[in-house]
């Protein structure tokens, strides 16, 4: 995977700096960060360690190592998550791959599952090689979901 996509292990700022009040970075720690699939800020930092961009793809690599969401904000990354430059057929692989159990089979740690980024840098995926076609089958992906969702809220 890394030769497709760019990872970024993410580093905690100092705990000093954080705050839960709204101010300089949204601070993305792990999975208590991500509902319903996005980032959903709960914690600010004001050092910058290392960054997610704006539509990244954000990876839980703490307990549930593998949880996936996506980021609509820049923010700082904590040693919990890292971030993919991908688009939604990533997306939706890596979903996928963490609803299959491929993740678990990975993760070690004695205390709670982790990852690390060699375990992320040479997962194996099937990519169509077309950009086009990785769009058009993302986007599918991505429309099933959200008729699931609006099926499941009836």
């Amino acid at each position: 995977m890394g030769e497709i996509v760019k990872i970024t292990m993410g580093q905690s700022p100092n705990g000093n700096t954080y705050s839960d009040i709204p101010s300089d970075y949204i601070l993305v720690q792990g999975n208590a960060d991500l509902k319903n699939g996005w980032v959903c800020p709960r914690i600010w930092t004001t050092q910058v360690t290392k960054k997610a961009d704006k539509n990244d793809l954000i990876m839980s690599v703490r307990a549930p190592a593998g949880a996936m969401g996506k980021t609509a904000y820049n923010a700082v990354i904590g040693r919990g998550v890292a971030s993919i430059k991908g688009n939604e057929f990533i997306f939706q692989s890596l979903s996928k791959m963490d609803a299959d159990g491929y993740w678990k089979k990975l993760s070690s740690g004695s205390t709670f599952e982790s990852l690390n980024s060699e375990n992320i840098q040479n997962a194996e995926m099937i990519i169509p090689k077309l950009k086009e076609e990785q769009e058009q089958i993302g986007n599918l992906f991505y429309n099933l979901d959200n008729l699931i969702t609006l099926h499941q809220r009836e």
